[in-house]
């Protein structure tokens, strides 16, 4: 065992992989399986903790010393990220509510349950993407000054493509969805690493990643309008007029995201030395 560890440790871009592919198999496979939002909730928070085996293995404590400090700097710049959600919400709301359906007896208990899985999503996905994929990757090409363009690149492609593992893609329309949520989750991911290289706290992008969840899929279950309470991800609509109204609407996330991700570059990234950075991280 100590071999292994050992092997891990000197080969930071391994330790990645094995840490990414890990997550994203288990919640591929067994995520499905799970019963309800709580149980979904404590699933991904156990594997947002093997994720943080896997990134103390490529560098050690650095990445979490930080992790209590510059949060709420972190979430206010991320605040308008939830401009899209934001958007989207108040609308399902008022028109269930003009439509005249109830709320669910327990909503509150549920509000509760979708709340944990979505703070426990956003932390996993963040230790994964941001965390295992940026520090397996400077760890293990720091000598490449590009490094950091490059990490942006694996990052968006990575984060984008996840989101889309288990879709059924097979019409245009399907393939338009898939492509318009990979590229607006990598976006909005671009945003989350911009943050995560300026101060180096997990805690903050897992936070608003959470709540920008949170918001999205809490009308799901306020209302009676589904036997079950389970938040599902499905991006990908096979009936027409649904998969207008999403690809529409992942067009208006789409640049939303990436005009956030370029104020954030513009705005909160002037003092940063990617050279210092590089060096150092």
């Amino acid at each position: 065992m100590k071999k292994i560890i050992d092997f891990l440790k000197t080969h930071p871009l391994v330790s990645g992989v094995i840490g990414v592919a890990f997550i994203t198999l288990s919640v591929r496979f067994m995520g499905p399986r799970m019963n309800g939002n709580l149980e979904g909730g404590v699933f991904r928070l156990a594997f947002a903790l093997s994720g943080m085996v896997f990134l103390y293995l490529i560098s050690g404590e650095k990445t979490f010393e930080k992790c209590e400090r510059t949060t709420g700097y972190v979430c206010k710049v991320l605040l308008p990220t939830l401009l899209f959600p934001l958007f989207t919400f108040f609308p399902s709301i008022l028109t269930h509510v003009q439509g005249g359906v109830p709320l669910r007896s327990d909503w509150l208990l549920q509000l509760l349950f979708v709340a944990f899985l979505c703070l426990c999503v956003g932390l996993m996905e963040e230790v994964m993407a941001r965390g295992l994929i940026n520090d397996s990757l400077v760890y293990q090409f720091r000598n490449t000054k590009k490094i950091f363009l490059i990490v942006a690149v694996v990052d968006i492609v990575v984060f984008g493509v996840i989101h889309m593992i288990g879709s059924k893609i097979d019409t245009p329309a399907a393939f338009i969805m898939a492509v318009m949520k990979a590229l607006s989750s990598g976006a909005g991911g671009l945003c989350y690493l911009f943050l995560y290289w300026k101060t180096r706290n997990l805690w903050g992008v897992a936070i608003m990643h959470g709540v920008y969840d949170f918001i999205a899929t809490s009308p799901q279950v306020l209302f009676q309008t589904a036997e079950t309470t389970t938040i599902t991800a499905n991006y990908v609509s096979s009936d027409a007029e649904t998969a207008s109204i999403r690809i529409i609407g992942l067009g208006a996330d789409l640049l939303i995201n990436a005009a956030i991700a370029l104020w954030i570059w513009k705005k909160h990234m002037k003092d940063v030395d990617f050279e210092t950075m590089r060096e150092t991280w």
